[in-house]
C-alpha cells in the first residue's frame, strides 16, 4: 500500500528533481537517527517546562530547544 507523503506531494507539484540532495538527506538513516533524539530531547523540555511554571523560562527553554534541534538536524557535509 503507498503511504502518502505531503513531501512528495510538494515535490511533484513543484517539479523538483528526486536526487534533491536536501530531500535525500531526510531519508537517510542518520536523520532519522537524530530526529528520534530530537523528539525526546523535545519531551524532556517539555517536562522542565510543566515543571517550572514561569513564563519565562518556559520562552527561553522553547528558544533554546528550538536552536539545538534545527543544528542538530543539519547535515555536517551541506551541498554546494
Amino acid at each position: 500500500m503507498n503511504r502518502f507523503s505531503v513531501i512528495e506531494f510538494i515535490r511533484r507539484i513543484y517539479r523538483l528533481p528526486q536526487d534533491y540532495p536536501e530531500l535525500n538527506w531526510t531519508r537517510t538513516d542518520l536523520y532519522r537517527r537524530r530526529l528520534e533524539q530530537v523528539k525526546s530531547g523535545w519531551i524532556i523540555t517539555g517536562l522542565i517546562m510543566l515543571i517550572s511554571g514561569s513564563t519565562a523560562v518556559v520562552c527561553v527553554l522553547g528558544a533554546f530547544a528550538t536552536f539545538l534541534s534545527l543544528a542538530f538536524l543539519e547535515p555536517e557535509n551541506p551541498p554546494l
